[in-house]
């Protein structure tokens, strides 16, 4: 299974006309398209003007067809006015452990970053409708990729498949980026994850991989906790995105 997400900024007047694009058109051409398995779009609750693009797919060749084709420029035509000029995209792709930059000579910028993954990790029916996604970054001290990810394979993966509302996981590695690995979930509502934030949950399966994250990170926490009043930001800060799921289809 390959993930592909597809990031950019929407013009305000457009935010509604673009979801019914994407329902209409983009969702009915990846619906034809082999290997495309799932669509959908999200929209960020912390910066409104941010939607991300999200398929899965049942292989990388199938994915590559996709854009080889020419029907991913046909899509994003079908959007482009409706965009903030500008706007940076970004495609997280899954591949063979390693991190391809694809620079275009106009918009969109294309990156893309292998997943950690395996078939469990992926429900035979991706939830369709209202759903809300999670994506947490966290910068790993070198090393250590090998230890975060078998601990969070291991300890911290079977754990989210338990809690309610946790529908979906799964890791991605970006250790190429200042050793960055981001886990995404897929939730069926707020309060659920809300709950997993506050109840203590995420804090524990934080603690279980505090030991791989970056010595920025560990002084931060050291001086906040010196002086309570203190803030610190450092590139090793964790960094927590939610996004709501206007629209979306599974095409199993």
């Amino acid at each position: 299974m390959y993930l592909r997400m597809v990031e950019a900024s929407a013009k305000k007047e457009a935010e509604q006309r673009l979801a019914e694009i994407y329902s209409d058109k983009i969702i009915s051409s990846l619906e034809c398209t082999p290997g495309c398995i799932f669509a959908g779009l999200l929209h960020s609750q912390d910066q409104p003007d941010r939607y991300i693009s999200l398929t899965i797919w049942t292989s990388e060749k199938d994915a590559n067809s996709y854009v080889q084709s020419g029907k991913f420029e046909q899509n994003l035509e079908s959007i482009q006015h409706m965009l903030e000029k500008g706007s940076e995209w970004k495609i997280q792709l899954s591949s063979e452990n390693t991190v391809e930059y694809i620079p275009l000579p106009a918009e969109p910028e294309v990156k893309s970053y292998p997943a950690v993954i395996d078939d469990e990790t992926i429900p035979k029916k991706v939830p369709s409708g209202r759903r809300y996604l999670r994506i947490l970054s966290l910068k790993i001290n070198k090393g250590k990729k090998e230890e975060f990810s078998r601990v969070y394979e291991e300890e911290i993966l079977p754990q989210l498949k338990k809690i309610s509302g946790c529908r979906y996981a799964f890791l991605l590695d970006n250790s190429k980026y200042n050793g960055e690995m981001i886990s995404l979930t897929i939730w069926d509502d707020l309060t659920s994850i809300e709950t997993y934030e506050e109840k203590g949950k995420f804090q524990s399966f934080l603690h279980k991989v505090n030991h791989t994250l970056g010595g920025l990170y560990h002084w931060k926490m050291a001086a906040e906790k010196q002086s309570k009043f203190s803030k610190t930001v450092t590139s090793q800060d964790i960094g927590i995105s939610k996004f709501t799921m206007v629209t979306s289809k599974d095409f199993r």
